[in-house]
């Protein structure tokens, strides 16, 4: 029988404990209407990957006008907790820990959602200049925040994650690429960081005992005049002196070149994630491609990270995680790592999803 004794053990954080270290990351379907409720197919979607140990539902928009597509998932009011209690209910039944992301997609929301046809270049820079908010404007952001995180708990998730990575408001903040204020948000990385730290602090105080806050931090940009390793690890720190108990490791603006050792078998955001494992204290989550489980358990066993994420691979073969738990990983239906994802457009384009619905008829 296969070992994988690492990745399928136990794992306390703060007053939770989940039954193995797989966990389901949080990874847009675009299923929602356009008024961002939970759908049908958002449930059969999470109910169909049952086995991690931790869910995070993805990124739902704090705002309705921080969307990145007009069918993303919302919380941005309270005729949303309704269908995301439905969400936190079916990954409950597959025995994980449910957690959910909330989401500001920040200068680089839906062009439509933003109402600016313009070309998208000019666009971009419009709503960069834009998104240099007012201070009323950051308040506005910070409260709804602080309300979303108050519904998730409502809708009964265990843990709420704010999206600090991959470009979005807060990495936009981070990187001194995109952050052009001169104002105490703005300049070194001890202000640039400050709306992220106040968002944590305000969702701490709404739920603090009712959920665990953690956080989907973005570490380092790809390009090397934006945030640098040693901010990204230092925001890491910061975070875990407010009070994170666990911090989910990915990339900011771009994946860094220059940390992963050429032919290494662990990915740039591991290698990220076994950075910040070595300056913290807190558990960290690392992942990016883990296609197969055998793979997750060196990455436990070396040290990168605490717990692995699992994101193509989960969506290629939704058993993925229950074969591992079963001892049956070679009948796991492998991602086949297209360089563009076929799932994201459309999943019946998917060739290992195919794959896996044809051998179930």
């Amino acid at each position: 029988m296969p070992d994988h004794r690492l990745l399928l053990s136990p794992i306390s954080i703060g007053d939770l404990t989940l039954s193995n270290r797989i966990v389901m990351p949080p990874m847009v379907t675009s299923r929602a209407g356009d008024d961002g409720l939970v759908t049908a197919e958002h449930i059969e979607h999470y109910r169909l990957r049952s086995g991690p140990g931790l869910v995070i539902v993805e990124g739902a928009a704090v705002l309705p006008e921080g969307r990145i597509s007009r069918r993303q998932l919302e919380i941005s009011s309270d005729r949303h907790i309704k269908g995301l209690g439905r969400l936190s209910k079916v990954i409950h039944e597959n025995g994980a820990v449910a957690g959910i992301q909330i989401h500001h997609a920040g200068c680089v929301a839906l062009n439509e959602v933003q109402g600016n046809r313009a070309n998208h270049f000019v666009g971009i820079v419009a709503r960069l200049v834009k998104q240099q908010l007012t201070l009323s404007g950051l308040a506005r952001i910070r409260e709804a925040f602080k309300a979303a995180a108050r519904r998730a708990v409502e809708a009964g998730f265990d843990i709420v994650e704010i999206h600090g990575a991959h470009g979005y408001i807060f990495s936009q903040f981070l990187s001194p690429l995109t952050n052009w204020r001169f104002d105490r948000y703005g300049g070194k990385i001890e202000k640039r960081r400050r709306l992220l730290l106040e968002v944590f602090q305000d969702i701490h105080s709404e739920v603090a005992g009712k959920a665990l806050i953690i956080c989907r931090l973005g570490v380092a940009d790809r390009h090397r005049r934006g945030l640098s390793l040693s901010e990204g690890l230092s925001t890491a720190f910061a975070l875990e002196k407010e009070g994170a108990k666990l911090l989910d490791v990915s990339s900011g603006s771009g994946t860094p070149s220059n940390v992963r050792p050429q032919g290494g078998p662990f990915s740039t955001q591991l290698h990220l994630a076994r950075a910040a494992k070595l300056a913290l204290s807190i558990p960290v989550i690392g992942g990016g491609g883990i296609i197969h489980p055998d793979l997750a358990e060196r990455a436990l066993q070396e040290g990168m990270a605490d717990m692995i994420f699992v994101g193509r691979g989960l969506l290629a073969d939704p058993a993925w995680a229950q074969k591992t738990i079963e001892g049956r990983p070679e009948t796991i239906v492998v991602c086949r790592r297209c360089n563009n994802c076929s799932y994201h457009r459309d999943w019946t384009k998917c060739p290992t999803r195919r794959e896996v619905s044809s051998s179930r008829n």
